[in-house]
């Protein structure tokens, strides 16, 4: 009887340890998830940074039209490689929690004039664009980039 009542101990204590251990993961795994949740909008740090995409766009535009002469074959090629290539280093800057959508206006320089424009609902606390213009001889191309911060 002695003995049983050592190893209900024993088991007691072992219960005890593992209720201690759990409760101090559960502390620990509570104040991790509750840091940053109350935090919807992203710190001044974290918002979109305007200049290094518009650096990125602007070397893009640079190393692919550079010399080249407007040629109705390559326009579309040149369209998508630009926009994959601002989307991929635009994601290199690892924004976290924005969605970006890159669009990419290309076209002959005729002397005739071109208006675009563009619309959405958004936070204009977070949400933002940047457009750079490339301009040479016989071609201009305008690019931009709109980001929106996931709620």
């Amino acid at each position: 009887m002695s003995q049983l009542k050592l190893e209900s101990r024993s088991d007691l204590n072992l219960q005890e340890g593992l209720q201690e251990e759990d409760a101090e993961e559960a502390k620990e795994t509570e104040s991790s998830i509750t840091e940053g949740s109350y935090q919807i909008k992203p710190s001044l740090q974290s918002k979109f940074k305007e200049l290094p995409v518009k650096e990125i766009m602007r070397g893009v535009l640079e190393d692919l039209l550079a010399g080249k002469a407007y040629d109705p074959e390559m326009v579309q090629s040149w369209t998508i490689t630009i926009a994959n290539e601002v989307s991929d280093r635009v994601k290199d800057l690892e924004m976290k929690r924005y969605k970006h959508v890159v669009q990419v206006l290309l076209g002959e320089m005729r002397g005739a004039g071109v208006k675009c424009g563009a619309r959405c609902v958004w936070d204009s606390e977070v949400d933002n664009y940047t457009s750079e213009i490339f301009l040479n001889d016989t071609i201009f191309c305008v690019t931009t980039v709109f980001a929106v911060y996931l709620y």
